[in-house]
């Protein structure tokens, strides 16, 4: 089966190595200016990707978006990114399962539509990073750092892991988040390079294998946020 992954342009080169070795193609997303320059090339923050489908801002690049219709039904969707927050949210959502989370108010009325459609439970957080502030460790159990999200999430009848914020790196920022780090392709947690740093680390580590679920390190240095590793199948 052909899969993919979509990357940001800067994403260290071991990093996209690695991918390369287990067999992803790689495609980087275009860099952009309608937001500010550490995040104009994250992926979770030009698209929302669920069950196939991909809603993507209306600035993208036709090239970017016939090299992704191969692996996903595309939706240009309506509303421009501003630099502003939330203007810059409104294609960061979390999903896993059928609840998503976000600043309800900030969601692109097309993906909206879609969770109406397909019964996903849209919970109203205060929170816009809602995607890049979480890994998603499968549909009913994540990992955050948010104290909003984990809230919202806990009330929803997730299993969310609260950490400690910090410790990732993001250039520009004093420091990223653990979901904009990670990517899951079906039984691994992908993530961007090292956290054994992190004073929750044994815990992550821990409730990620209790689930059954491979963690795979493509970096040996310290993670990085890059706005997700976002995973397409064929």
């Amino acid at each position: 089966m052909k899969k993919a992954a979509i990357i940001d342009p800067r994403t260290p080169e071991d990093v996209t190595g690695n991918l390369a070795v287990m067999g992803f193609e790689i495609i980087p997303i275009p860099l952009i200016d309608h937001v500010s320059e550490p995040i104009c090339g994250h992926p979770d923050i030009q698209i929302f990707l669920h069950g196939g489908n991909a809603f993507i801002h209306p600035a993208a690049s036709p090239a970017f978006i016939s090299s992704i219709a191969e692996y996903c039904n595309v939706t240009i969707c309506g509303t421009e990114l501003r630099a502003a927050y939330p203007g810059d949210v409104v294609y960061n959502v979390l999903c896993t399962g059928g609840i998503a989370i976000h600043r309800v108010d900030s969601t692109e009325p097309s993906i909206r539509q879609y969770f109406l459609d397909n019964n996903i439970n849209l919970i109203h957080t205060n929170q816009g990073y809602t995607r890049c502030s979480t890994l998603i460790v499968d549909d009913k159990s994540i990992i955050t750092a948010d104290r909003s999200i984990h809230k919202s999430a806990s009330a929803a009848g997730l299993d969310s892991l609260l950490i400690e914020p910090g410790y990732i790196a993001l250039p520009g920022y004093d420091y990223g988040f653990i979901g904009g780090a990670s990517g899951r392709f079906d039984n691994t947690i992908l993530l961007t390079g090292r956290i054994d740093h992190h004073p929750d680390f044994i815990r992550i580590r821990d409730y990620i294998e209790m689930r059954g679920i491979e963690l795979k390190i493509l970096s040996e240095n310290r993670a990085i946020d890059t706005g997700s590793i976002l995973i397409l199948n064929g």
